[in-house]
């Protein structure tokens, strides 16, 4: 019984081999015994001479295959020994030495070892998902590090000006207006010198809330400067985008601003400046520095105020200062790499098992 067991074993193949040979000469030797007890004494000495060579050549010819199937048997056992043993190495290697294989014969062996690397592939897998996870979230909080102001949570001059682009190129595909209102307070360093740097910041970003409360979806508000925002307001003419300005102008005087302390600010206002980008021949510059002119007329008017016009400078005139197609390209690219890192995952697919 133990013989048995044995050759189930690993490392016990050639037992199964001896095994083998026994099986396929035991036949053969209990034929020679019937013959030389039984059948030999029968004969005639001139019979047995002639009968000799048949016997001899005949078992020997009989002797050929077991002798055969031992060598490719054993040829066959020692290549699986050979590969089993190599297959327990790697699978070590990658899968630790955490898992045994021994008592198993080499089928098992091999089948439990590309089982145990399988296990070890989808955990490395679901790793990598998890880490590939991460790394989209990075990049989507690097972009908006890269787009947002830090301050007051509104993009920044950078997306400004990647969005412009597509704001006036929408604009003048669907043949749509577009209006540009630039918003700065009215003496906001009396404010910040008189108050303390950190109420300046408090009151940046109540207004920058109120701003983003009191426009619309399709609008777009920017922290252009130190105290100046920017809004991109598609789909309204110079008249529409005056009375938004307006509106924005009455809602900081009315809105109640306080200190670090609590105490209550009064004095706080802003001033705008509007114009509309139908009115202009392509210059994405003149049509950003035509809000700031009116801008700074509303401060030297006064306090509170909107100044709003289209530009007569710029209006047939060759000589406009105006984006290259070149640049436009360049510019473009650069926003739509700056959405695609934003919105879209760098792993799009994970493996399914």
């Amino acid at each position: 019984m133990t013989f048995f067991n044995s050759i189930i074993h690993e490392k016990y193949r050639q037992n199964f081999l001896v095994f083998f040979i026994l099986s396929s000469t035991l036949p053969l030797l209990f034929m020679m015994f019937i013959i030389f007890q039984h059948v030999i004494p029968l004969l005639m000495p001139e019979q047995l001479t002639d009968l000799r060579p048949v016997f001899t050549y005949g078992v020997l010819l009989m002797l050929v295959p077991p002798f055969l199937s031992f060598g490719l048997g054993s040829l066959w056992i020692r290549t699986v020994e050979d590969l089993t043993k190599e297959i327990k190495s790697k699978s070590i290697q990658i899968a630790g030495d955490r898992h045994q294989y021994e008592g198993k014969n080499e089928l098992s062996t091999i089948h439990q070892s590309f089982n145990d690397l399988h296990n070890e592939l989808r955990n490395k897998m679901s790793q990598l998902s998890d880490v590939s996870k991460k790394l989209i979230d990075s990049n989507v909080k690097l972009s908006e590090l890269a787009t947002t102001d830090e301050l007051t949570s509104l993009y920044n001059r950078r997306y400004f000006d990647l969005r412009l682009i597509e704001e006036t190129h929408r604009s003048e595909r669907y043949k749509q207006d577009l209006s540009l209102i630039m918003i700065d307070f009215d003496d906001f360093k009396h404010h910040n010198d008189r108050y303390g740097h950190q109420t300046g910041d408090k009151i940046l970003k109540e207004v920058a809330n109120l701003i983003r409360k009191s426009i619309r979806k399709s609008d777009t508000v920017f922290r252009y400067g130190g105290d100046e925002f920017i809004i991109l307001v598609p789909g309204c003419n110079l008249k529409q985008a005056e009375e938004v300005a307006k509106s924005l102008v009455k809602k900081v005087e009315s809105h109640h601003f306080e200190n670090l302390e609590g105490q209550c600010l009064k004095g706080i206002s802003i001033s705008c400046g509007v114009t509309c980008y139908t009115d202009y021949t392509g210059s994405l510059e003149a049509f950003v520095a035509e809000a700031d002119k009116c801008l700074l007329q509303a401060k030297t008017n006064g306090k509170g105020l909107v100044v709003a016009r289209t530009s007569s400078l710029t209006q047939n005139n060759p000589n406009a200062m105006r984006l290259t197609i070149k640049n436009k390209s360049f510019m473009e690219n650069r926003f739509g790499a700056l959405k695609n890192s934003a919105n879209k995952p760098l792993l799009e697919e994970h493996a399914n098992f």
